[in-house]
Formats: C-alpha cells, structure tokens, sequence
C-alpha cells in the first residue's frame, strides 16, 4: 500500500460537486471530563466555542457522518465523568447533524480507574506483558485460554468505561466477555474479538470499516512515558492482527496510545501498515500527522491538562476534521484525504485553523473485482429493503440499547435467560436477531405505538 503525499498550501478549498459526497469524520481525543460546575470547569468556554465552530462548518459543508474518540474520555474512569460525556456528545451531534449512534470510542489510560480491586496482582500482570523480550503474546493466549479469572482481573478497572461504551454499542467482544461475563464462563476465540469493528457509511465502491483497539489493557501509575521510563503498553496480537478485508475497502484503525509506546512496536507497526491506510491516535496531547505507507493521525487533546496551558503554552485544545473521498486517476482508485486541524486560541476564546498541520494526502486503493458482485448487490439490497430507508442495522441496535426496558423486547421476540445477565442477554438477543434477518422486526417494536 504504498502513500503518496500531496504538497499543496494550505487554503480555503474551492470545492467542487464531489465535496457534497465526501464521507466527513469528526476526530477527538483526550476529553478529560472532569465532572464539575460549569463555573468551575476551565474548559466551559473552550467546549461552547467547538461546538459553535463545529456548528458553523456543518451549516457550510454538510453534516459530519460519524465521530471518532480515541480514548481519554474521562478523567479518572468515574461513573459522573461518563454521563457527562453522553450529555456533551448529545449536544455535540446537534452541532454536527451527526446522529447519536455513530459515535465510535476506545479507552483511553484515564478510562480506567487505577484503584479498582486487585491492583497489586494487576501490576504484577502488567509489567510481564510490557516485557518484550518474551512471548507476551503467547502468555496472553494462554491466559485466555487457561486461567480465564486472571484475565478478567484485566478489564476490571474499565467496568464504568464498559456500562457506557456497551449503551452506545461502542465496545469490544472480549471486554464483554470478561466484565460481564458468568462466573465459569470461558474464552471463545472465534466471538470473543479484543477489538471493536464497525462498517461506516461507504465512498463509492469502497466499505469503510473502522477497528477500535484497546491499548490501554496494562496500562497503571507505572507507564513508559516521554522520559523513556516505565514499562511499555501491551497491544495483543488478537487486536492489531485484526481479521480484515483488504480489498475494495478503506479500513481505520482508531486506539489511544501511539506505537512509541508500545511493546514490540516496529512489529506491531508493520501489520497495521499492511492492514489499514488511515490510523487514529491520541495521547500525546499534540496533533502530528504523516504519510509514509499509511496515513497517521495524532488528533492532539481537546481538553488537555489544565497545568499544561498555564506553565507555558505547550498543550492546547485542538480537534480534527478528516474528509475522504475517492477519486479516479489513469484507471486506479486514490483515497483522497483533506485532514482539518482546528486550534483553539485561549486569549481570543476562538478557533483557528492550524496551516502547518492541516495536509491532504492520497493513497492509492486496492481494487476488489469478484465474478458474484452483481449477485451480492443484489443480495445486499434484498436485505436492506426489510428497513425503512435511512434505517441502518446500527440504528436499530444503537435503539435497541437505549430503550427504557430492553427486557421485555426482548422477551417479546426471544426469551430472556435469567441465569445470564443484562449485558449477555442483549448481545445474545441482537445477535440472534441480526443472524435470523429480523431486525425488521425489532425495528417496528422498537417504534410501535
């Protein structure tokens, strides 16, 4: 997959008729959310002004499809912080005509809570799966597939992560499995995926997938950080070697950490490479991008650390904007990408865009041609006409988990199993739903009078 960067000087685009099919991605990182009075809040101000500039290029160009997080919602993985954040992201769909369903997050290092029960054992977990000298992968396998308990102990700092990424449809299999999983519940290899894969809306010919990775599965108060010290962050196997389709696709990859600090980075870097021409990053608190094989985009945070700003200006509220598109050039197809980097100016109390960081790039894409296509149209529109139109499988799923008493949908249309708990009940039931090809019909429950 080779990338190609295109040099042009940043400008105010005169866009054309194809601007209007541009699939437009909101990016954010490093939220922080602190749950606090707004006339406490350091950043109040700061989020009124994104949400108004967010507003006003929506009202210019469109509305913004899909919203990507890649982690750091929180500020310490508390209950509060989390519904906060769904009342700012509901605020934050109204300015970007973006329904509610297609925000997409990851964890970030401040969506654990580092006090969670069985630290000590943690720790010791944790720097063992840092230590790149050994075949962490493997020990990790093994772990899921032998001493399941242990794993579970991993995921238990993200529990109030998990309730509020699993409402909005927004988490990984395994995490799942792990949190809200039965006592004697054991690893499946072929549904207990450790990432998060979601289809977005198309360009063209061409799927957009998203796959949501979790870095921050090791990650404590012991983290390798910009001195260099500290163990490294754990990125398994079973998440960056993702089962993806490579053709006739544009695949992302979102997680929080960059590879600097993961173990096994020079490893792990080449697969994502070969895999996905777009990755999404966060942490650094600094947007960077660049385009070697693939695209890197290091979205900068939008609510950096208070004490950042007041010591010397080095961090800054920052988001991103990233219009894809793809385009014909001498029979290939070209992944055309503008990427928007919007700084927010603390003595102006206004944003700005970023010249130096906002860079188009284009990647050239690679074709899927298959002898059934016209079946599989065919196919696939057989299936869609079951919904309204407009109605996507994630809408009927996202409505779903946001219903007052899923319970009894689901005792409607299957059977609640009450020796198994909420959580596995529902994925169970829209499991079932979605393999039996009745959505239709959860979708005409879900809105009956």
């Amino acid at each position: 997959m080779a990338g190609i960067v295109i040099d042009v000087k940043y400008y105010i685009c005169n866009y054309s008729e194809n601007y209007l099919n541009m699939l437009r991605l909101l990016l954010l990182s490093d939220i922080h959310l602190l749950s606090m009075a707004t006339e406490m809040d350091p950043h109040y101000c700061m989020r009124r002004a994104f949400l108004q500039v967010v507003q006003d290029y929506t009202n210019k160009y469109g509305a913004i499809e899909h919203i990507l997080v890649s982690g750091d919602i929180a500020n310490k993985g508390k209950k509060e912080e989390y519904a906060d954040a769904l009342s700012f992201f509901k605020e934050l769909c109204k300015s970007a005509g973006c329904l509610e369903e297609e925000i997409y997050v990851v964890p970030g290092n401040h969506d654990k809570n580092f006090n969670a029960p069985n630290s000590s054992i943690r720790h010791i977990i944790h720097a063992g799966l840092g230590n790149e000298s050994v075949n962490t992968d493997k020990l990790y396998y093994e772990l899921l597939t032998h001493d399941f308990s242990h794993a579970q102990l991993l995921y238990q700092p993200f529990e109030e992560y998990h309730k509020f990424a699993f409402n909005i449809d927004s988490v990984d299999p395994l995490m799942t499995k792990c949190l809200d999983g039965d006592k004697d519940v054991h690893f499946n290899h072929a549904e207990d995926k450790a990432y998060m894969r979601k289809e977005l809306t198309s360009i063209g010919n061409y799927k957009t997938i998203l796959y949501a990775m979790n870095t921050a599965l090791n990650s404590d108060w012991y983290d390798f950080n910009d001195s260099e010290k500290g163990h490294k962050l754990f990125l398994p196997q079973l998440c960056y070697n993702a089962e993806t389709e490579e053709e006739g696709c544009i695949n992302i990859a979102m997680m929080h950490h960059p590879i600097s600090y993961l173990a096994k980075g020079e490893e792990i870097s080449r697969t994502l490479d070969a895999k996905f021409p777009i990755q999404i990053f966060g942490h650094i608190h600094k947007p960077v991008s660049d385009n070697t094989v693939s695209i890197h985009i290091h979205s900068g945070a939008l609510q950096p650390h208070q004490e950042g700003i007041d010591k010397d200006d080095a961090y800054f509220s920052v988001f991103n904007i990233l219009e894809l598109d793809v385009v014909h050039e001498n029979e290939n197809d070209i992944l055309s990408v503008m990427l928007h980097v919007i700084q927010y100016d603390k003595r102006t109390k206004a944003f700005k865009k970023m010249k130096d960081e906002s860079k188009q790039f284009s990647i050239k894409l690679k074709k899927h041609n298959n002898l059934w296509d016209e079946q599989q149209v065919e196919d696939s529109k057989s299936i869609k006409k079951e919904l309204p139109e407009g109605v996507t499988i994630r809408k009927v799923r996202f409505s779903f988990l946001q219903h007052p008493n899923p319970k009894a949908i689901i005792n409607e249309l299957s059977t609640y199993v009450e020796s198994k708990s909420y959580t596995e009940n529902c994925v169970d039931f829209l499991k079932k739903m979605e393999e039996e090809g009745k959505m239709h019909e959860l979708w005409n429950r879900l809105n009956a009078k």
